[in-house]
């Protein structure tokens, strides 16, 4: 659905088609919070038009690790919560493996350093922090945040599938703000069942990595 199908929807659902009682700037407002929950909620795989490479990253090289502000990697286009999928290291052509912040006390012990081959990376603070310090250069993968959806023909930029429960989350905004729970709750209702189908399908429908046939 475009935005203006979006607004002309909310409209009919409460029932004020003429804006006496929602303005459309209520109504985006709703519209752009709902589309945030919804990204906040779904599974990753259904987030493929968010998908990016932020490519040809600098990361300045520090004692112990290289850094890249979130600022200097994607600009406006922060990435979501789990956002960050891979990091490649260009410097040596080497993906590196990403860790939790919380691990990398176990880096102190030398077998398990980030190295020239195999390369080590974390988040912490809108920061990226990759090991070893000659890790210069990064291409950053990453889902990043939706564009706010506007009163225009334009596409609202999550997957088709999704534009229901954004309506619906929407809609119970607006009906929270208008004091009636009950029509609130049956809205919320409404798009969390879809959220919940949606994520319960993709263990079912996730392609197999290579060599896990079979694997319990």
């Amino acid at each position: 659905m475009t935005g203006n199908e979006m607004l002309a929807t909310l409209g009919l659902r409460l029932e004020d088609p003429t804006e006496s009682s929602f303005t459309s700037a209520a109504k985006l407002d709703a519209l752009n919070i709902a589309q945030k929950s919804v990204v906040n909620l779904i599974h990753n795989a259904y987030l493929g038009e968010l998908e990016t490479i932020a490519n040809n990253k600098v990361a300045g090289a520090g004692s112990r690790w290289s850094t890249c502000t979130f600022s200097t990697a994607f600009g406006s286009a922060l990435p979501i919560r789990n956002g960050i999928t891979a990091i490649f290291e260009e410097t040596g052509d080497k993906w590196c493996t990403i860790i939790e912040p919380g691990d990398v006390k176990r880096l102190e012990n030398t077998y398990l350093a980030g190295t020239a081959a195999n390369p080590v990376a974390f988040v912490f603070d809108e920061t990226i922090y990759v090991q070893p310090t000659t890790c210069v250069l990064i291409d950053v993968w990453y889902i990043k945040s939706p564009t706010d959806i506007a009163a225009n023909g334009t596409e609202c930029e999550l997957n088709v599938a999704l534009h229901e429960a954004v309506v619906d989350f929407a809609e119970n905004q607006l009906w929270k703000m208008d004091a009636k729970p009950d029509r609130a709750a049956l809205a919320f209702q409404s798009g969390t069942t879809q959220i919940t189908a949606l994520n319960a399908r993709y263990p079912a429908e996730a392609p197999g990595g290579i060599g896990t046939q079979n694997r319990p």
